[in-house]
């Protein structure tokens, strides 16, 4: 027959929080990763090789003819120079067979580009301008190995995704709580208050934690731990579950506690007492 919990540490609110926030970390990730292995590497590569024709290709290429009419007839069909797929992945509706963009052929790009400094420029300018493009490019080109690299990384996020998910929810369906006679851990582990042996205190009114050693009926040592962070928490408004649920452990055990020593702050400010009445007297005497 089963006994009736006297206290339940159920999970906290800190904890639920604090799980969705980690899921909503590695999701984005995971995300950002796939979307840089599938898309934004190929359009940075796109961008890369477009700020090349304009910025380099086509200047070069200007320099070797004298009039418009040939430079029109020659970059209305000379096609964009690409790398293979493998080392230069481009988006899916890229066409490696397309000519040059109609800007770079007529007569004022033509000028721009042979008679001024700064021509290849202002047309790579204003061509970003209508494209919604940054006007400076990713500084090197990403290979399929790069991309590769991001599905790893959003496949390695998606596991721990799914990892913190299975915890959040274990943890969702478990609870912490002591009857008349033992202390029930949040596995279900049922520790009787007379198989407890010692009781590690010294993180508990730091983070809450206690860790109870105890002997099983083989006669084993283990642990089991009172998490007051994750079941119960500390809240007055509340009523502190975890805080009573800990001292009714200990007002039932009978083994040894381990905990940080305070005599040593108490005996000190006792000491300075009679010395701060020393100074006082010696004040006195001195007046007098």
């Amino acid at each position: 027959m089963s006994e009736n919990p006297v206290i339940v540490c159920k999970p906290t609110q800190w904890i639920k929080i604090r799980a969705i926030l980690i899921l909503l970390m590695f999701g984005v990730f995971a995300y950002l990763f796939y979307h840089d292995g599938t898309v934004g590497y190929r359009e940075k590569n796109e961008h890369f090789v477009f700020h090349k024709l304009f910025t380099s290709i086509a200047p070069q290429e200007a320099d070797k003819f004298e009039g418009a009419a040939e430079w029109n007839e020659f970059a209305s069909t000379a096609k964009i120079p690409t790398l293979p797929e493998e080392e230069c992945p481009l988006p899916a509706d890229f066409d490696r067979e397309q000519t040059w963009p109609a800007v770079l052929a007529s007569a004022e790009s033509f000028e721009k580009l042979k008679n001024t400094s700064d021509g290849a420029s202002s047309i790579w300018r204003a061509y970003t301008g209508e494209k919604g493009w940054d006007f400076e490019p990713s500084e090197k080109i990403y290979d399929q190995g790069k991309l590769n690299e991001q599905f790893y990384m959003a496949g390695i996020c998606g596991v721990l995704v799914l990892v913190v998910l299975f915890l959040f929810l274990r943890t969702l369906s478990r609870k912490m709580m002591v009857t008349e006679t033992a202390y029930i851990a949040p596995g279900g582990k049922k520790v009787p208050y007379s198989a407890m042996r010692r009781i590690d205190a010294r993180k508990w009114d730091v983070k809450g934690m206690a860790v109870i050693e105890y002997e099983d009926e083989s006669g084993a040592m283990k642990k089991v731990k009172v998490d007051g962070m994750i079941y119960g928490q500390f809240k007055e408004k509340d009523g502190q579950p975890a805080e009573r649920l800990y001292e009714y452990i200990m007002e039932r055990f009978k083994g040894e506690v381990i905990e940080f020593e305070k005599a040593d702050e108490e005996s000190s400010e006792e000491d300075k007492m009679p010395v701060l009445g020393e100074e006082k007297n010696s004040k006195e005497a001195t007046n007098s």
